[in-house]
């Protein structure tokens, strides 16, 4: 069709068949000859046992090394006072029952009162913790992010998406029906909250700071994918990714032809532009349907 080479995707260097838009960019880059291997081997692996362990323990951390700071102040406490043996101490502060109350000064007998407190109270912190992350719908929340957070840190050879509007969701609809695995960042809350209670991985901030790209597995990661409604945004993440890997396969959107040129330059393999490929799209069946007419003498 006259025209389509202005207005065709900017590549570099790379002919991809059947590719003229994001979802078929994709599709070429992370499933070349078709091959469902690749997806079976770079899928993320399955949490463990131990993996959730580690995330219970990253909930408990705060509290539990603060725990242990008091009762490392307890144990010197009673030393001081009593001059008993740490073990003793360290006894006396779990079970507070076993002190000598007839043996022991009252200075003794309030700090004992201050420990059993204290005590107490870092159980009910722990407990609270715990039955949060279990029960509550914030905990939820929460727990679903570290679950996220775990399943991101265990991708190898994934895809990242940066933005989910209008070609984003696209994009997203058509690699989750090819189980092709990447990891979104989105920089809307409310729709972070959305993608996360639907199961995505998806990261919330904003794509062009590097610990963003770092925390979304920008290093382990096969190809990056800039479809945000921005030329300069794109631009920068662009330059950004592959400052991070130089050899991510970048697939960048741009909304002006001018920017398309500026963002090969800056290293994108595949340079988008909708616009123009809806106009390619409509003027192909314009020519199908004009083809199709029987011709007049």
């Amino acid at each position: 069709m006259r025209g389509e080479g202005r207005a065709r995707i900017v590549r570099a260097g790379r002919n991809i068949k059947n590719a003229h838009s994001p979802l078929g960019i994709l599709n070429a880059v992370a499933n070349p000859g078709h091959s469902a291997g690749w997806q079976e081997k770079q899928m993320p692996s399955a949490i463990s046992i131990r993996d959730v362990t580690k995330l219970m323990g990253r909930r408990l951390v705060l509290p539990i090394l603060a725990l242990a700071g008091f009762l490392m102040i307890c144990v010197a406490g009673y030393v001081w006072l009593e001059g008993a043996r740490w073990v003793n101490a360290l006894y006396w502060t779990i079970h507070p029952y076993a002190l000598p109350h007839e043996r022991i000064r009252d200075a003794t007998k309030l700090f004992s009162i201050v420990v059993y407190i204290g005590v107490f109270s870092f159980q009910v912190w722990i407990a609270e913790r715990v039955l949060v992350s279990l029960f509550h719908p914030e905990g939820r929340t929460a727990w679903r992010t570290m679950m996220t957070d775990l399943a991101i840190e265990n991708a190898r050879g994934h895809f990242i998406l940066c933005g989910y509007g209008q070609v984003g969701r696209t994009v997203v609809e058509q690699l989750r029906r090819s189980n092709v695995p990447f990891v979104l960042i989105e920089s809307s809350d409310g729709l972070y909250r959305q993608l996360l209670n639907e199961g995505i991985l998806v990261i919330h901030g904003d794509a062009k700071r590097h610990s963003v790209l770092e925390a979304a597995g920008i290093k382990r990661a096969r190809g990056i994918c800039a479809l945000i409604d921005n030329d300069a945004d794109n631009l920068y993440i662009t330059i950004t990714a592959k400052s991070l890997n130089a050899g991510l396969h970048v697939i960048t959107r741009a909304g002006h032809e001018r920017y398309a040129q500026a963002m090969r330059s800056a290293g994108a393999d595949d340079v988008v532009i909708p616009e123009h490929e809806g106009g390619i799209l409509v003027g192909r069946i314009i020519d199908e349907a004009a083809g199709a007419r029987p011709r007049t003498a």
